[in-house]
């Protein structure tokens, strides 16, 4: 079990402009350095010129919806680079607008090419992994059954597009797969909902490096004073409500509360604290070295980000790790690492009235019952390092057998589904 063919719509590279999640490579990263051979194909989406002057001209209205950062520039060709000793192809995929699928043609042709790539490499896969459902998961499927190779699919966020995808033939492709891998709960559960549970499956966190384990020693003998926020200051994540919380709950009482990070609520903010009567109690520093966040992170008592939807908030666990009270949003990604009143605190994403109540709540307990979450919070964090996750990812879809993973739980009755009933291309109608 030494080979790995990793399939991702997101991956980072030295000629790209905007800010790309390294998630993926993290993974990839650990997993070769663990002595795995890794061949990454990044299916990269492009469009025509026009789709990207509407992105570059309205991007600041579309960062208010959507969570992830469309492209304003198109990779049109093929290239193959290798970062931090991972081997990657991309491979251009044409596609009409943002958000709609691949046509059927452009999926056929993209499968034939990883095929001839694979093929050219003399590379066979032990393992076939791929990350977002579109249009990673129909290649998954597919050349599992041509190399024999076991097979894991990760979805990140949306989870409907399986059924936009393939309709009534949803849960014949999620049959075909052997292992799923969820990066939430939320997202774990929402799954099962419309597809049913399956045989096996975990949650793919992400990690941290090693070297950031390394907290501050804590007292709390002023309770939590000092408040931080890393992140877009954009409406999803609602910078403006823990203001106007924070300011509520220690009204007339000394606090300071960071905002690291740009976006386009920062005027907005700057306008309410001024309003409020704050400038000398909210800093906004805008975007910093990540060095210099994690001394910030270890001169602050608390951390607070209530977003909605949030996948995996990597900044999480970073504030944890320095062992900051952490706050994150209930029923989001963090939700599970985080456990209410054991190791950080959850909250409703956007309640200002809700968090305002919890920092009050918060205030009461003694130093050495904030201690005791803060130590929770280090030790929560001490098992997610890059390392150990990456491991423990793979490990488990190494342990499964190709093919075993038919059985489809629906409703109480398992449902066999044969690998030759799988024909994805030609049986299975790919919508759009």
């Amino acid at each position: 079990m030494k080979n790995i063919l990793l399939l991702t719509s997101v991956y980072p590279a030295d000629d790209f402009t905007e800010e790309v999640t390294p998630v993926v490579h993290f993974f990839a990263r650990e997993w070769v350095l663990q002595g795995y051979n890794v061949k990454v194909i990044h299916n990269i989406k492009y469009y025509n010129r026009f789709v990207y002057l509407l992105i570059s001209t309205f991007k600041n209205i579309i960062s208010r919806y959507y969570k992830f950062i469309f492209s304003t520039k198109g990779h049109t060709r093929e290239r193959n680079y290798v970062i931090e000793k991972v081997d990657v192809y991309r491979l251009p995929m044409f596609n009409r607008f943002p958000l709609l699928l691949f046509s059927r043609t452009t999926q056929k042709n993209q499968l034939n090419r990883i095929k001839r790539l694979i093929d050219s490499m003399n590379f066979r896969p032990d393992i076939i992994i791929g990350h977002w459902a579109n249009p990673q998961l129909l290649q998954v499927s597919e050349l599992g059954k041509r190399y024999n190779s076991r097979t894991c699919m990760v979805i990140h966020s949306d989870v409907r597009i399986i059924e936009r995808m393939y309709g009534d033939k949803s849960k014949n492709i999620v049959a075909s797969i052997d292992v799923w891998g969820f990066r939430s709960n939320a997202i774990k559960n929402e799954f099962e909902h419309l597809y049913g549970k399956v045989d096996l499956s975990f949650l793919c966190h992400s990690g941290i490096p090693v070297n950031n384990v390394n907290p501050p020693k804590r007292t709390f003998e002023k309770g939590i004073r000092k408040f931080l926020f890393v992140g877009l200051l954009i409406p999803r994540k609602h910078p403006d409500v823990l203001v106007k919380a924070i300011n509520d709950a220690f009204k007339g009482e000394d606090f300071h509360i960071t905002f690291i990070g740009e976006g386009i609520e920062k005027n907005k903010l700057e306008r309410l604290v001024k309003k409020l009567n704050l400038s000398d109690k909210v800093s906004l520093p805008g975007r910093i070295p990540r060095n210099d966040v994690f001394k910030v992170m270890q001169e602050s008592d608390c951390f607070i980000m209530l977003s909605s939807p949030e996948t995996f908030g990597l900044v999480y666990l970073e504030a944890m790790s320095m062992g900051c009270i952490t706050i994150g949003s209930r029923g989001e990604g963090v939700d599970g690492i985080i456990q209410h009143g054991k190791n950080g605190f959850l909250c409703k994403a956007g309640d200002e009235k809700e968090l305002s109540v919890l920092l009050k709540n918060i205030s009461r307990f003694s130093c050495y019952e904030l201690q005791a979450v803060s130590n929770n919070a280090i030790h929560t964090v001490s098992g997610l390092t890059d390392d150990k996750v990456a491991q423990r990812y793979i490990e488990f879809v190494s342990s499964v057998n190709s093919g075993d993973n038919n059985i489809l739980k629906d409703e109480g009755n398992a449902k066999k589904v044969k690998q030759s009933e799988i024909g994805l291309i030609g049986e299975y109608e790919l919508h759009g």
